[in-house]
């Protein structure tokens, strides 16, 4: 969906507070992490009468649905508005159909606050304000927050990457710009997306990476505020490892494909797949197997630290060569079909989302 020439809304108002529809879109209850979650939001400081929120149920088994069509039938009359919406696809298609809903609200500003994200108190205040200062030198498309997940959240896998790798040094630089959107929260000029357009519903769990290159291809600049780090709920598990098999490659191959990106992930996936094809013919002869993991060791020896130097490169071993193996697989089936540089955006025709509560106050956005 796009325009010849979209500027999107005037969000220089002085001190009328624009509209904002805040989005939420879950599938389970989270073991309590749903309710903090709206919990958070409820505590949001800013003017009930210029938020709609909108929730979107992705058909969850758990009770999810019936404790947050509970919680919003509460909240009737103290909200501008409330929109329960039951939806099914993946996470790409669920944000879709809430940029679509909020389209079509009128609504001028979007905020996506994801089902295991705390956000604080002055969360919106915070966003809009950013978004009011830099708009005078910067087309400001989004401000994302920076989230933290918790070292005690992470698989083991990862607590060993976090413990060994040697970090960035991160200087603290209250706003600045990044090359994605950081959809779990953030705040969004919605006018802007017709210009952009729709998540790609092919690439999900990194919809936003996707989402975000395209924004900056259009002119548009991607904000991160960093001054209040949110608290990510979320546990990390290598159960999910089987996801990226069956959906994240798929999804990773297309976003390197058609963001230039192909051949960098076509030298991950030479060096892994060469590295197990040595290891495989390491009866024939063992040089290929040990001059690759060699090069492979050493380049994990200057970035690791402590007793990663050592263990590093062989304990992440497997685990590279099953994920590069899988993306060179979902990469050849991108090239042989085709298609990969165009997006996929199911939600413009007609609506097979059921509406379950919709209540919004008819006055002028």
């Amino acid at each position: 969906m796009s325009t010849d020439h979209v500027e999107g809304v005037d969000i220089n108002m002085g001190d009328r507070a624009p509209v904002v529809c805040v989005v939420t879109i879950y599938h389970k209850l989270g073991g309590g992490v749903l309710r903090s979650v709206l919990e958070s939001i409820e505590r949001l400081r800013y003017p009930r009468e210029k938020i709609i929120l909108l929730m979107i149920d992705n058909y969850s088994r758990d009770g999810a649905f019936e404790f947050v069509n509970g919680w919003l039938l509460e909240r009737v009359g103290l909200y501008r508005g409330v929109v329960h919406i039951r939806a099914r696809g993946n996470p790409a298609r669920l944000r879709n159909v809430a940029l679509l809903t909020a389209m079509r609200l009128g609504v001028e500003l979007f905020s996506f606050i994801d089902s295991d994200i705390l956000v604080d108190s002055d969360f919106l205040n915070r966003a809009l304000e950013t978004m009011i200062q830099y708009e005078g030198l910067k087309r400001v498309f989004s401000v994302s927050m920076v989230w933290d997940v918790g070292l005690e959240n992470l698989d083991w896998l990862e607590k060993l990457y976090v413990k060994w790798f040697k970090g960035r040094k991160i200087v603290r630089k209250g706003v600045f710009e990044g090359e994605a959107i950081n959809t779990s929260a953030c705040l969004i000029n919605l006018g802007r997306v017709c210009d952009v357009g729709f998540f790609d519903e092919d690439v999900w769990f990194i919809e936003d990476l996707d989402w975000g290159r395209r924004v900056t291809r259009k002119g548009y600049v991607c904000l991160f505020d960093d001054r209040v780090v949110l608290l990510h709920l979320r546990k990390y598990s290598l159960k999910e490892f089987r996801k990226y098999f069956m959906r994240g490659a798929l999804a990773e191959a297309k976003l390197f494909l058609k963001n230039g990106l192909g051949w960098r992930a076509a030298r991950r996936v030479l060096y892994w797949c060469g590295v197990l094809a040595g290891f495989s013919l390491v009866w024939v002869s063992p040089w290929p197997a040990l001059v690759l993991a060699a090069v492979g060791y050493g380049v994990y020896f200057r970035r690791a630290r402590g007793w990663g130097k050592l263990f590093l490169y062989p304990v992440s071993l497997p685990f590279n060569i099953l994920k590069s193996f899988g993306l060179g697989v979902a990469m050849m089936y991108w090239v042989l079909k085709g298609g990969y540089s165009a997006e996929r955006v199911t939600v413009l025709g007609e609506p097979d989302w059921e509406v379950v509560l919709w209540n919004v106050s008819q006055r002028s956005t």
